[in-house]
């Protein structure tokens, strides 16, 4: 491949990279869990595998050691490089972060390398020039990050070699991830451990049979006789064999054909991963677009009841007009108001105590917004989670999250205070009973829907501005119930899935990857 070629397919790895890190599946969809797993090895293929490759022209081959726990992977790792490189032990689970085995003369051409994300590099001066040696988690490991691990190392492998030993080989998992490796296009190769003499000849017949059904015919098996209780490394005589095959695929450059061959198989699935991906993304997108419809949708008939309500005066009745009923009637302070007396110079002086009437029943309609506005408010806050609940997608924790930050009495208490700042910020002056602030209160009243306020306010002038005051506390109740409806689609904007037509464009310039590596 020509520099140019090679730069070209470079920038396009790098740009599928970028494509798949700027996406997520956030949402707990049916299949998001597989499909963010196949991001996951999607990244670690193309970081781990295919651009160190394209970046450098002398990187040594990934040889990672996987199986299941309690299969000798450590000791084989430790006793093929003749130190103790990596911890081995009886307990389980012995590795933890995964050692990545490098000869001191490879260390340049490692050192942007991105396995390197998954583990530590430990230069080895018995490493073997040109290959990195992994130590990774077990397959089977009680702890899910080292199952994951083991995984995506899997992923970043030019050469994966599967260790078994003779009493687990039959062990389902150990076929179905060497199925899952097979149908990856990764090479690999089969360490078959603990080996008795007694049991040699009819397990390897036996395994060699397994492999050809599953086209694994061609795949290296290597076996290590069993060497009963010991501790520390395998005499080098049970692992040269072994060990002078990586030497082999080292010295002969036959990494570079492992590279590729796993390369070519890898990047058909790649393509088609990326449009499922694509695919999943829009879903996702849509997702979050509907979810937010229906919060919407959800506050939409509490807010008509409320604004129902306010329309026609329902804060009014009960509470509100028995109070007025009782300080507008004679003998009461705001009997001379009704009648349409103006008071006297003594009655005067008892303006003070018509105002204090007039806001106490202003404050009665108020008690009575409070109370619908504080159940209007549940009630949208239970029809979304509702809506929620019913939906394709698992929203417990977002709508818990989003529930928690929705308080029914603040929201309630602020909006009425609002309202109640705007009746005295409206500009009402004083008249032949009331004060400004008795004014407003009178307003307040009127526009909540007690009657005689009402019949009262409109002998006195103040029609417009009932009904300005009628329209504030709509718009007041419009904006509690917005700020309901905020809190779940505010937490939904919060979540990123990215944009998916990266990702089918990525796609496409894939298939020009497959062109240049056939040419290459």
């Amino acid at each position: 491949m020509n520099t140019a070629s090679n730069s070209e397919l470079v920038a396009l790895v790098e740009r599928t990279v970028g494509a798949l890190k700027g996406v997520t599946l956030p949402l707990d969809m049916p299949g998001a869990n597989e499909l963010n797993t196949t991001r996951r090895q999607l990244l670690a293929q193309l970081e781990s595998r295919i651009l160190p490759h394209l970046r450098e022209t002398e990187v040594p081959t990934i040889v990672v050691l996987g199986g299941s726990s309690g299969a000798g992977k450590s000791t084989l790792f430790n006793s093929v490089l003749g130190e103790e490189a990596s911890e081995a032990g009886v307990l389980r689970p012995t590795t933890r972060t995964p050692v990545i085995a490098i000869h001191p003369s490879d260390k340049r051409s490692m050192s942007r390398h991105g396995i390197g994300n998954y583990g530590k590099f430990v230069e080895v001066a018995g490493g073997i020039p040109g290959i990195a040696l992994v130590d990774a988690p077990d397959l089977d490991s009680v702890d899910e990050s080292n199952r994951e691990l083991s995984a995506r190392l899997m992923d970043s492998a030019d050469l994966w070699v599967f260790v078994t030993t003779a009493s687990r080989y039959g062990d389902a998992v150990a076929w179905s991830t060497l199925e899952t490796a097979r149908r990856r296009g990764i090479t690999t190769a089969v360490v078959l451990d603990r080996v008795s003499e007694r049991a040699f000849a009819p397990v390897r017949e036996d395994l060699v049979s397994r492999m050809a059904q599953m086209d694994l015919a061609d795949s290296p098996l290597f076996i290590i006789p069993d060497q009963g209780p010991h501790e520390g490394l395998l005499p080098a005589n049970v692992v040269a064999e072994f060990r002078g095959w990586l030497e082999t695929i080292a010295a002969r450059k036959m990494g570079e054909a492992l590279v590729d061959r796993t390369t070519a198989a890898t990047l058909p699935h790649l393509r088609t991963d990326l449009t499922v991906l694509a695919e999943a993304v829009e879903m996702q997108s849509n997702a979050i677009t509907d979810l937010k419809d229906k919060a919407r949708e959800a506050t939409s008939a509490p807010l008509e009841k409320l604004a129902t309500n306010i329309e026609h005066g329902r804060f009014g009745r009960g509470a509100p007009t028995t109070s007025w009923l009782s300080l507008a009637s004679t003998g009461g302070p705001l009997a001379s108001l009704v009648a349409g007396r103006k008071p006297g110079l003594f009655a005067k002086r008892r303006g003070g105590e018509r105002d204090n009437a007039m806001s106490a029943i202003f404050d009665a309609v108020l008690s009575s917004a409070r109370v619908a506005l504080v159940q209007g408010i549940l009630a949208a806050r239970g029809n979304v989670e509702t809506a929620w609940r019913e939906d394709i997608a698992n929203l417990d924790e977002l709508a818990k999250a989003a529930s928690a930050s929705v308080n029914p009495d603040e929201i309630a208490d602020r909006t009425l205070a609002a309202w109640a700042r705007d009746l005295r910020a409206s500009g009402s002056k004083d008249n032949a009973w009331l004060s400004g602030v008795g004014v407003a209160a009178l307003i307040g009243a009127a526009a909540g829907g007690v009657a005689g306020a009402q019949k009262a306010a409109a002998e006195l002038g103040y029609g417009s501005q009932v009904e300005a005051a009628r329209a504030s506390l709509a718009s007041h109740v419009r904006e509690a119930l917005d700020e309901v409806t905020s809190a779940y689609t505010g937490a939904l904007d919060e979540i990123s899935v990215g944009d998916a037509r990266a990702l089918r464009l990525r796609a496409s310039e894939l298939l020009d990857i497959e062109h240049m590596v056939e040419r290459a």
